[in-house]
């Protein structure tokens, strides 16, 4: 508790350091044009997340050195060498150790993948606590260089947001600047990890900003420029894939090895659509036990698999970047089920809430996948060169990371960097364009937003989801003459604050009017919450969105959407209890806090705010208020 308290302390001296009049008198005596002054801090987060990567690098090979003798690059070979019985049980304490952290002292330094970063941003506002990139790099180096199955490129991603986001903390920036800083140190972390700035910047704008615009591409491209130069003078030959495990491909020169392409992209695509789908059933079966126990047992516990498969399949052990290199020496049959085997245990490890990556594990599997399946291919169509399986193995890459992100741009990209081989771009490109579209078609979430569609969190930026989080009070209060007449217990809101919050404020308090106030503290006017009915109804109920937008909740299998932390708008279909009430009898918001925005009436797309009609069988209540109060209504509703 203290740590907490602490850190918490820390993190808002850290955001009132700098306040905005003291910037922009530092900007005006320095003369810096906005613009100057970001490509500035751009140049200090792709440094700053350089940095952070060499540590990283450095650490996780000191624990691999420590652990089993050799550093990642070998660590198969080290750990061979290992009895049995510390075989089992390297992996699991690594992430025993790393659990404890994550419990005790940075929850946010847990779990993997972009999806955590998604949730920061579209939640959190890209508000991330500053300690997060010291505790990430431990928890990760500590899970990464004891062997499980994730990656350590990854959460140097997660570690270069963080980044960004301290940045623009200590100089008390906007959300919206914010939000670039986060994207910037993304970029920077994706082209120091990989060498690709190109990737980088396309992973950045594309999907955690989702904004071209140039005023966001500049810096981010700066970020990432500084952090690939920084990574390259001060790691030199630092490779995410061994340049031994590479060759040169042929262009393609047939009809059949087009066909081929098409079918090894359509594999990949179900291989892709496999690793989405067993995370997420995963991540839901964990969830039943992950609040019942610490991190430090139940990570664990989930990878006890993995510990006791490990000493009888020593190759799914660590990063795996000298088994590429070996891979050649491998029967098709081996290096088949072996990506099959890495692939399990992957989906396992990142369900689990283990810190880690899982690009390079994809990477890894896909040119396992790809070597396996390119050696079985001379031996099905004689004639075939025997040197084709290279090939696949590099196509395989890219096909399995764009089925499983569901990002062609950025996967063509980052294996483009990665090879450099120009002779190969067709061949990927067939592939992973036949793999997303297959995997974007069978599946509304990716490997990178399947914790977001768990959640119930908009997928995408919308305006069912924006509209009471983005308007303020100010646009709906009654601005009244005589306050005096307003009691003074009454509680206040400033007009400047979000819809959301003074919706959140009336249920929390059990009321049904704030009054708003200006700037100086003096009362403005005052909402009640017939003004925010009346508003979301006319931002949202008179153009059909909402009706529109719930259906594709419920058809998606969620129900509700997010509007800001635990606050929830919710479809809540009526039981027979409440057949032949009206929604005055019902006094929801009376017994459970929470208010009923619209009811669908059974059998069309037409809405009623009418209070003093009576539900009728099929019903359906729009309802919103925290979720926990809508998951007790549900409960006393027999749902």
């Amino acid at each position: 508790m203290v740590i907490f308290g602490a850190k918490r302390r820390w993190s808002l001296e850290v955001r009132g350091l700098i306040s905005r009049a003291k910037l922009n008198e530092l900007l005006e005596k320095a003369k810096l044009k906005e613009n100057t002054f970001l490509i500035f801090v751009a140049i200090l987060i792709g440094v700053s997340a350089g940095c952070a990567f060499l540590f990283f690098h450095w650490l996780i090979d000191h624990i691999s050195m420590f652990c089993v003798g050799e550093n990642t690059n070998n660590s198969v070979a080290g750990f061979k060498r290992l009895p049995l019985y510390y075989q089992i049980l390297l992996p699991l304490s690594g992430v025993f150790i790393s659990g404890f952290i994550i419990r005790y002292i940075s929850r946010e330094s847990g779990g993997a993948g972009i999806g955590l970063l998604l949730k920061f941003m579209k939640v959190k506002k890209g508000i991330m606590p500053p300690m997060m990139t010291f505790f990430k790099i431990i928890t990760s180096a500590l899970s990464i260089g004891t062997g499980i199955p994730l990656g350590s490129e990854g959460p140097i991603i997660m570690i270069g947001s963080s980044v960004g986001s301290t940045f623009g903390q200590l100089l008390s920036m906007p959300v919206s600047r914010i939000k670039l800083f986060v994207g910037c140190g993304a970029a920077a972390g994706l082209a120091v990890a990989f060498n690709a700035p190109i990737a980088g910047t396309i992973l950045a704008v594309e999907t955690i900003l989702g904004s071209y615009a140039i005023g966001t591409l500049t810096p981010i491209v700066v970020a990432a420029a500084t952090a690939s130069f920084f990574g390259a003078f001060f790691l030199p030959g630092h490779e995410v894939i061994p340049h031994e495990a590479l060759a040169l491909s042929s262009p393609i020169n047939s009809g059949t090895q087009i066909f081929l392409f098409v079918i090894f992209g359509l594999i990949n695509a179900f291989l892709g659509l496999g690793l989405i789908k067993l995370t997420y059933r995963n991540s839901v079966y964990f969830d039943r036990f992950k609040s019942r126990l610490p991190e430090f047992i139940h990570i664990p516990l989930f990878l006890l698999p993995f510990a006791v498969t490990v000493p009888f399949v020593p190759e799914i052990f660590g990063l795996g970047k000298d088994i590429m290199i070996q891979a050649g020496g491998f029967t098709p049959q081996f290096l088949i089920g072996l990506a099959v085997l890495k692939l399990l245990f992957l989906s396992i490890a990142f369900a689990s809430g283990a810190s880690g990556g899982i690009f390079l594990p994809i990477l890894f599997v896909g040119y396992i996948f790809g070597l396996g399946f390119g050696k079985l291919v001379p031996v099905m169509f004689a004639g075939m060169d025997p040197g084709i399986g290279l090939s696949f193995a590099s196509v395989g890459i890219g096909a399995l990371l764009g089925a499983a992100t569901q990002e062609p741009i950025s996967s063509l990209l980052i294996v483009f960097e990665i090879t450099r081989d120009y002779n190969m771009m067709p061949a990927l490109m067939l592939s992973t364009v036949v793999a997303v579209m297959i995997s974007k078609t069978m599946s509304k979430y990716s490997i990178y937003n399947y914790q977001l569609f768990k959640e119930g969190i908009p997928l995408e930026d919308n305006e069912e989801s924006t509209v009471m989080s983005e308007n303020s009070v100010r646009l709906c209060m009654r601005e009244i003459n005589d306050f005096t007449k307003i009691h003074s217990s009454v509680p206040k809101i400033s007009a400047d604050a979000t819809l959301t919050e003074a919706m959140k404020m009336m249920t929390e308090k059990g009321i049904t009017g704030l009054v708003a106030v200006d700037e100086k503290g003096e009362p403005a006017g005052t909402i009640h919450e017939h003004d925010l009915i009346d508003f979301y109804n006319r931002e949202i109920l008179s153009k059909g969105s909402l009706l529109k937008t719930v259906q594709k909740c419920t058809d998606a299998g969620n129900q509700h959407i997010l509007l800001e932390d635990e606050f929830v708008i919710e479809t809540v279909r009526s039981t027979p209890s409440m057949w032949n009430r009206t929604i005055i009898d019902l006094r929801l918001r009376e017994r459970f806090n929470i208010l009923v925005l619209a009811v669908r009436e059974k059998g069309s797309t037409k809405s009623t705010i009418c209070p003093s009609r009576s539900l009728q069988p099929g019903d359906d209540l729009i309802t919103a208020g925290k979720k926990e109060d809508i998951v007790r209504f549900k409960n006393e509703i027999g749902l």
